[in-house]
């Protein structure tokens, strides 16, 4: 069954790909040509460099050079490759959370490289293209944010003057740009290094980091945050939730809770991110994947999304508070077979993590991401492996 055929749950955090979303995409190689124009010897060089640049992000990360994007080397294969699915990944977390920005919002986005966010949200998101909004766009890369500027023009036309974007290398600089309804962090907190001295006695770098963008927000005001679906970026992002919760913020999504989270990826656990099957991405993003040794049969990112105040800057479902033995949880893992030919899914609840039995249904079910509502029962019994609670399944 296909991404658009399959049954979207309600508060799934990834329905299928609009069709704005998959144009854009597939226009984003013919529209990298002025941008990031490539002669033959470096178009033949391209699916190297994408190897490279994959293992310093991953298998090699202390030897990734401080100034990559700003070599044009690695900033072509970022382009090309890493682009489109970070912008896809975005998007479809963009549908889901059906995020809507109020007008006349200041936007800050840190380590925004090639305006991945700022494309997605044009992309995935139409009905704000007629706001007007003050986005600032911060990257120690020029090169990265001059590239991206082009790219969002080419998206947006005319039509995208209305989002007045300014880049700016210089972090600091967002003293100067505030105070902001919003800040946006994509792929940026895992390259954080951690404190030294005696600050990191007191405090964690996501500590630091919150009380730097509190300094620099409204009192209403709203954080999204965007990581790889690893280990340690969603260890960080639990740490990051705890500095929030303790601070009067509030967790909008993914949580369906503020109570202590029972993934926080130490040794161990389970870690909390979301896998999405990527089968309606453009056929070229296909073949150069399966081309460079890259493919994949997942997309996978850790996010959360942060709100404080009586009137912040978004919109976005609030999840339904628990209701005697019900509750609700939110789906954290793909099916695996269980014994008596059930299916399991992890997912996430205030009381924990639990274990979802289902007896199978057309469509494969709810899919990572899924927001359900569960009725607990009278007589709870745990996993004996993972521990979780177990949600039996319904005749």
């Amino acid at each position: 069954m296909s991404q658009k055929d399959r049954h979207t749950f309600p508060g799934d955090l990834f329905p299928p790909a609009t069709d704005d979303l998959l144009a854009g995409l597939a226009l984003l190689p013919e529209n990298l040509k002025p941008i990031m124009p490539l002669k033959d010897k470096h178009r033949r060089a391209l699916a190297g460099g994408v190897r490279r640049l994959s293992a310093f992000l991953t298998v090699e990360r202390d030897k990734l050079p401080h100034d990559y994007m700003a070599r044009p080397e690695f900033l072509s294969a970022y382009l090309h490759y890493f682009l489109p699915w970070n912008i896809y990944r975005q998007g479809r977390l963009l549908q889901g959370l059906d995020l809507s920005i109020n007008d006349d919002a200041v936007i800050m986005d840190f380590g925004a490289g090639p305006l991945t966010f700022l494309s997605a949200l044009w992309l995935t998101r139409p009905h704000l293209r007629e706001r007007s909004y003050k986005y600032f766009a911060y990257d120690r890369s020029d090169p990265a944010l001059k590239a991206g500027m082009k790219l969002f023009q080419s998206y947006a036309g005319q039509e995208g003057r209305r989002w007045h974007v300014r880049t700016e290398r210089q972090l600091g600089a967002a003293r100067r740009h505030g105070p902001a309804d919003m800040i946006v962090a994509g792929n940026f907190i895992n390259e954080l290094s951690p404190p030294r001295g005696a600050a990191a006695e007191e405090a964690t770098a996501e500590d630091l980091l919150l009380a730097r963008w509190d300094a620099l927000l409204k009192d209403d005001a709203a954080i999204l945050v965007i990581e790889p679906g690893t280990r340690a970026s969603s260890r960080q992002l639990v740490r990051l939730r705890g500095a929030a919760l303790a601070t009067g913020w509030h967790v909008a999504a993914p949580c369906t809770h503020a109570g202590t989270c029972p993934v926080p990826g130490t040794r161990g656990s389970s870690w909390c991110h979301f896998n999405f099957k990527p089968g309606d991405i453009p056929e070229w993003l296909f073949k150069f994947s399966r081309k460079v040794g890259l493919p994949k049969e997942s997309a996978s990112l850790s996010f959360l999304l942060l709100t404080r105040g009586s009137n912040p800057p978004i919109n976005h479902a609030a999840v339904a508070r628990p209701s005697g033995d019900e509750g609700p949880v939110r789906v954290i893992s793909e099916p695996f077979e269980l014994p008596g030919s059930l299916q399991g899914r992890y997912g996430c609840s205030e009381r924990g993590l639990v274990l979802l039995q289902d007896k199978g249904r057309e469509g494969g079910g709810p899919p990572p991401g899924a927001l359900l509502r569960v009725k607990y029962p009278a007589k709870p019994q745990k996993d004996p492996k993972s521990r979780a609670l177990i949600i039996p399944a319904r005749d």
